[in-house]
């Protein structure tokens, strides 16, 4: 079994509301909303990204990804090389996300 999870691109551009690549649902508790997100229990190791953007939905997968995978050990990232855009600001890319934090202290991230 393993325990890899592989994305190419993170979501799709139909609308902001669909699309995410994990979508976790809100569920009411005695007046209280909880987060139910599979993720909390998930046992991926590696998290594979293709076609990277740094769009905003794309970053608030990431910090959802971050929040959520305990056991991540590794994310690989590769940049969307066609976009002109993302090949100049590929440092700031990184930078961004190299802040955003982990919940899983052995998470290792690599770019491609």
């Amino acid at each position: 079994m393993t325990n890899d999870i592989v994305f190419k691109e993170l979501v799709h551009r139909v609308t902001n509301k669909s699309g995410d690549a994990c979508v976790c649902t809100p569920v009411k508790h005695k007046e209280k909303e909880e987060e139910v997100c599979c993720l909390l229990t998930c046992q991926v190791k590696v998290l594979e990204i293709s076609d990277y953007r740094a769009s905003s939905q794309e970053v608030k997968q990431m910090r959802h990804f971050f929040g959520k995978l305990k056991c991540l050990e590794s994310l690989k990232v590769s940049v969307d090389g066609d976009s002109t855009t993302m090949t100049i600001n590929s440092e700031v890319l990184r930078d961004n996300l190299l802040t955003l934090q982990r919940i899983s202290s052995k998470c290792n991230i690599q770019f491609r």
